[in-house]
């Protein structure tokens, strides 16, 4: 490939995906591109010769008359055959277009295309690490591409002519030595994709350009230098050093940037006036959507911050967490006339490691995956200025990949490694102590409270979204160690060090009679050792506490453990609880010992030894990483006294063969948040407790108790209304009839929630979300919605099957007709304003699953306290979490959205009548069939335009 080559960018329509199954192709799109301009297009439709899918049709916009006066393939095939030829041939996922295209070809006797390939997906993806997808049309919009005809062959394959040309561009101003560490890493591209990097990287080495002053070479890896701090105080500002306590001030202040509101101005002097009186209290503040609640808590702590004494403020995920940051803090600069220094903090799992990279690339991978993310990151290296890797936008990191180049910490670097000064954690550490403003995560809150090197001394505190905090506490309590992980990490490690093991064994790798030889025949031994003593443990648990059957749709059985019978185990336990604290010290001491040494010698080993030490290490890192489990285990369950709001369960899975055997699972969970909550909140200045949904009812009891708030103890409270207009902006549906999941089979009712899906879906082209109680229900739903051919005409994303809850929540904010399907975990948390979100149908009332045995465990405690649980905590708790649900549709003025639920509870329980009531009051709700529902929902946007 050169500058003379000429690339045919090609883009089919088909009558669908299978050719062997008849599939054809209805229309050819081609692009051909010289010397970085598009020299020639094609466009041809071609009559199948058989019925296009009304589907198809919809979707193309290509009707079966305008075929029937195209010419046949068959017809077409030479002249295609000629055009193409001596061309690369580019397409966006190629794996489609080439191998359909042949088939075509072989089909009417003609012989297939052998040209040399690129796929655009995949160059865009290293190319273009940082953006929230990889389809065509987003790619488009993201590049500012003009994409008139989607799903035309025509302009999909002039628009990916002009992406190619783009991509092309931008590989070209890569620094020469991230071009060649691409190049090596092509090979295990699709198609000759690789061999582009390095066709590029030749043209660009006779170039021989000077390196960009803003980038630096470490390692043969290219950084981007860390930006220069400054402090800033703006031009022409009202900068003042005291708060506007009166009206006036603050008017004058917020009316060039805000909308004045009157709710937002007594949230700010609520926290004004708590700190200026001698004994300040803990606030809980119900700031309703859309009055600014933000602003509203950060404009009065900005006069009292400082790096000595810093603001904290903690919210419910990280995605919230970069909003404050990159839309809350410019405003507030703005506002207050001078620059802001904040940070996130979150885990140090979040950010690279550059040396444990620059080492994985030393490493041979066979994996495409792996080098693909290895180039992704080489690329990003030369943007980035903070390591983080949420900013690769991925869809998951639980892979040994991700495991390896983690941060481990601070603690974990030393200083004479070369990437020492460069390293993104010290970097950020250092800002953070310079800080004014940290913003974390609930998540991590929890686990670090008490770290005063981080936060300092008594700083301030804002638990932003306060409800969810309860919740994120306990998911963070709730954990696992399954001692049949670990036995199957043993075994598999044992096949590295086994001496019998001739072909895999890791005893070749270090001299005979080293201490690295006996560090091997250590782990060897500690690792056999440690299935052993798995097992006896096992079958204590089998002999001693008898297990429930399973229920008929589990694959598990799963019993409580009571203070008592917990005590009874870890005593009886005790010998083999010892046994395997020393197994594992050892095991870790000695493989931390070799592969230390190995790294030194890299050089001096094959790919071979290389790939066998790398399986090796993988399973040594999956068990060393589950070790913090059994440690949180060991803390809770036999370094003390088992606690009453600590549970601990049994968990059995029955096995699919006679000849395996059942896998052991321990289980515990946090039954009440209260105490940790306190402990938390103790290493903070009196708390300021935000959020749109705090009360019930307008009553805050539920919440004071779950956050372990005593009736001793000061605590204000306000609650704040909402500006928005909602008898102007939103409609709340209920369907008369709805699917009751109390009188149907699972498969019954998921195929009937499906049907009242479409009936609401199809045709009606805003943005929804439908929420779920359950990932069984969701995943049913998604694949009948696929069955009827919604997925064709529009985009179904849903959570754990097309990507994660970040990785979808940017795709869904990128779409214009989306539907995305998701669990409760979206009810709360996520914003979408205006047209990113105009629909939400809520499928279940948000309750806890009664029937679960931590839900049931957690009842049983209530009801012994005599109270009585569904009053005290599952109704309130499912009535925010509705609340919730709502608030997720409107959240600026502008917004306007229609609210469906499908559980026929909300109208036939006095429960539900409760619920409803804790809704807006201006908000109107109707009762309608669902096919009713669809028609006023028509009207609806028909009277809002």
């Amino acid at each position: 490939m050169n500058q003379e080559t000429i690339y045919a960018v090609v883009d089919l329509e088909t009558t669908g995906t299978n050719i062997k199954e008849g599939d054809r192709i209805i229309q050819f799109g081609c692009a051909l591109i010289q010397n970085g301009k598009i020299i020639q297009t094609i466009s041809q439709d071609v009559n199948p010769l058989r019925d296009v899918p009304t589907k198809i049709q919809h979707l193309t916009h290509i009707t079966a008359d305008q075929l029937e006066l195209a010419p046949i393939f068959e017809d077409l095939a030479p002249t295609l055959v000629e055009l193409l030829s001596g061309t690369v041939f580019v397409a966006h996922n190629i794996n489609f277009d080439l191998p359909f295209l042949n088939g075509e070809l072989e089909r009417v006797g003609q012989p297939p295309l052998d040209l040399p390939g690129i796929d655009t997906v995949e160059l865009a993806q290293i190319v273009l690490p940082e953006a929230p997808s990889y389809r065509l049309q987003d790619l488009t919009q993201l590049l500012a591409i003009e994409h008139d005809n989607p799903h035309q062959a025509d302009s999909d394959a002039l628009v990916t002519a002009k992406l190619f040309l783009k991509l092309m561009a931008r590989l070209k101003t890569l620094p020469l030595v991230t071009l060649e560490r691409l190049s090596a890493l092509g090979a295990g591209l699709l198609r000759q994709t690789g061999d582009f990097f390095t066709a590029i990287a030749e043209q660009m080495h006779a170039q021989s350009r000077p390196l960009p002053n803003d980038l630096l070479i470490r390692e043969n890896i290219a950084l981007r230098k860390p930006a220069e701090e400054s402090f800033e105080i703006y031009p022409g500002s009202n900068f003042a050093a005291d708060y506007p306590v009166e009206e006036a001030d603050k008017k004058r202040l917020l009316k060039p940037h805000l909308k004045w509101r009157k709710a937002q101005a007594a949230m700010m002097d609520m926290i004004h006036d708590n700190f200026e009186s001698e004994a300040p209290e803990p606030l809980l503040i119900e700031a309703a959507t859309g009055l600014g609640k933000t602003i509203g808590y950060l404009l009065p702590y900005s006069y009292r911050m400082t790096p000595e004494h810093k603001l904290v403020v903690a919210t419910s995920t990280t995605l919230l967490q970069d909003q404050i940051l990159t839309q809350a803090r410019p405003l507030l600069e703005k506002l207050v006339g001078r620059q802001i220094n904040a940070e996130i903090v979150k885990s140090p799992r979040h950010y690279l490691d550059l040396h444990r990279f620059e080492l994985s690339l030393r490493l041979p991978h066979k994996n495409r995956m792996v080098r693909l993310l290895q180039m992704k990151i080489l690329v990003w290296l030369t943007q980035t200025t903070t390591g983080d890797l949420d900013e690769l936008n991925l869809t998951s990191y639980q892979t040994p990949f991700f495991n390896n180049v983690q941060h481990r910490g601070l603690t974990s670097l030393q200083p004479q490694a070369p990437f020492y000064q460069d390293d993104f954690l010290r970097r950020l550490h250092k800002r953070q102590q310079q800080a004014e403003l940290l913003v974390t995560n609930h998540a991590y809150l929890a686990e670090h409270a008490n770290d005063h090197q981080t936060w300092g001394a008594r700083p301030y505190l804002v638990l932003d979204e306060a409800q969810n905090m309860i919740f994120n506490v306990q998911k963070i309590a709730q954990q696992d160690w399954s001692l049949s992980r670990w036995q199957l990490w043993s075994q598999k490690g044992l096949q590295y060090t086994d001496p019998e093991q001739a072909n895999n064994n890791l005893a070749r790798l270090f001299p005979k009679k080293s201490p690295q030889a006996r560090s091997l025949r250590l782990v060897h031994k500690n690792l056999t050792k440690l299935g052993r003593t798995i097992s006896d443990l096992e079958t204590y648990l089998t002999t001693a506490f008898e297990l429930p059957q399973p229920e008929a749709h589990q694959a598990f059985s799963e019993r409580y453990l009571n203070p008592d019978e917990v005590v009874q185990f870890v005593t009886a336990c005790h010998n083999q609880f010892d046994q395997l604290n020393r197994q594992l010290l050892t095991i870790q001491d000695h493989f931390l010992a070799l592969r230390y040494w190995l790294e030194q010698r890299l050089e001096q080993y094959t790919e071979g030894d290389l790939g066998i030490w790398q399986s090796f290490e993988n399973e040594i890192n999956l068990l060393l990483a589950d070790v913090e489990a059994y440690q949180r285990f060991e803390q809770l369950f036999i370094a003390t006294k088992p606690q009453e709001q600590h549970a601990l369960m049994i968990q059995m899975t029955q096995p699919k063969q006679p000849s395996q055997l059942p896998q052991f699972k321990l289980q515990w969970q946090l039954l009440s948040a209260g105490p940790q909550m306190q402990q938390i909140l103790a290493h903070f200045e009196p708390v300021t407790l935000t959020g749109a949904t705090l009360a019930v009812n307008g009553h805050f009891d539920y919440l004071k108790r779950e956050l372990g708030f005593t009736e001793a103890q000061p605590l204000a409270t306000k609650k704040l209304r909402s500006p928005f207009r909602f008898k102007q902006q939103a409609r709340f549906f209920i369907a008369e009839d709805g699917p009751s999941q109390k009188n149907l089979a699972p498969n019954e009712y998921h195929h009937a929630v499906a049907e009242q899906l479409l009936t609401l879906l199809v045709g009606n082209p805003h943005q929804a979300l439908v929420l779920f109680n359950s990932n069984q229900a969701l995943e049913q739903v998604y694949y009948a919605l696929g069955r009827a051919g919604l997925s064709l005409d529009r985009e179904i994303l849903a959570q754990g099957i097309t990507g994660s809850a970040e990785k979808i929540t940017k795709r869904f904010m990128l779409g214009h007709d989306s539907i995305l399907l998701a669990t409760s975990s979206f009810i709360a948390g996520v914003d979408f304003p205006e047209s990113a979100l105009e629909l939400v149908v809520l499928v279940q009332l948000p309750f806890d699953a009664p029937n679960a045995l931590q839900t049931r465990i957690r009842y049983a405690q209530l009801s012994a306290q005599g109270i009585n649980p569904f009053k005290a905590e599952a109704l309130p708790k499912a009535t925010i979490k509705l609340r919730q649900a709502f608030g997720r549709l409107i959240r600026t003025p502008n917004d306007r959205g229609v609210f469906i639920c499908l559980d026929p509870r909300l109208l036939s329980t006095q429960y539900g009548q409760q619920m409803r009531r804790a809704l807006p009051t201006s908000l109107p709700q109707k009762a309608a069939s669902v096919k009713i529902i669809r028609e006023l929902i028509d009207l609806f946007w028909l009277n809002s335009h």
